[in-house]
């Protein structure tokens, strides 16, 4: 079966995307957006998208660090925001983190724990923001993360607009480019930055190109063996992310309810 390769990124799709969110501030009368900062290309392209669309005056970034927050991540995003006249807050979480973790945590408990418990401050400080200036919560998800389940829920998998809906991650470092987002958060290595050494490619087990490729084709209705072939892995490694990509539906999904 022929299968149609993962689409390039082009203006024009940076320009229907700019569309889209300020079609949604029109309809919804809100006044401005919010957006999570954190020094990855995620939530950069994000907030370039949002200013494109509602100017940047009516932006509001927010870093919020923890102790294991990069220093450069800081200085990157506080200059990014800057050229391109988005406020800018920062706000450190990890009071939040250290009250939640000595009520929740025992310290057996693997990292990821504690990194939930991470995402969801950070969405409770955007929540807090917009309530407080009549805003929308703009979230930095990606279909590959999405797919995959690759986020928290209720933590940085809320959201008000979910612009990268349809972006593998792959298309959003090309929709980077295309936005001139600045070189330096490009190319950096993804991670959520929830614990030292932790980066996304490492913790999945596949790098983001080969996941996309194996995702392009399992969304087209390919099988484990086609998404191999097409991605370059072992057809096991295949029939893993289908399992988890079905494992993972109920995070983007609304709760279960009766007929």
């Amino acid at each position: 079966m022929a299968f149609k390769e993962l689409h390039r990124i082009t203006r024009a799709d940076a320009d229907s995307l700019i569309g889209f969110i300020r079609g949604v501030f029109e309809e919804t009368g809100a006044k401005g957006a919010v957006v999570g900062i954190s020094g990855g290309v995620d939530s950069a392209v994000v907030a370039k998208l949002c200013a494109d669309a509602i100017g940047g005056e009516n932006v509001l970034c927010v870093f919020m660090p923890t102790a294991v927050t990069s220093g450069e991540d800081f200085i990157q995003t506080k200059a990014m925001c800057k050229s391109w006249n988005i406020r800018y807050n920062t706000i450190s979480i990890q009071p939040a983190v250290d009250a939640f973790s000595g009520m929740l945590l025992t310290g057996k408990e693997a990292p990821l724990e504690k990194g939930n418990i991470m995402a969801r401050c950070r969405m409770i400080v955007l929540y807090d923001k917009a309530k407080k200036e009549d805003y929308l919560v703009v979230g930095t998800t990606n279909r590959s993360e999405l797919l995959m389940g690759y986020m928290t829920k209720y933590g940085d998998g809320a959201e008000d607009v979910m612009p990268m809906y349809n972006l593998y991650k792959t298309q959003v470092w090309e929709m980077a480019e295309v936005l001139g987002v600045p070189e330096e958060i490009i190319r950096k290595v993804p991670t959520a930055g929830l614990w030292e050494g932790q980066t996304d490619e490492s913790e999945m087990g596949i790098t983001y190109a080969d996941l996309d490729r194996a995702l392009n084709v399992l969304e087209q209705g390919g099988t484990d063996a086609e998404m191999a072939e097409a991605a370059g892995i072992e057809v096991s490694k295949a029939k893993e992310l289908r399992q988890q990509v079905h494992r993972m539906r109920h995070k983007n999904s609304l709760p279960l309810v009766p007929e």
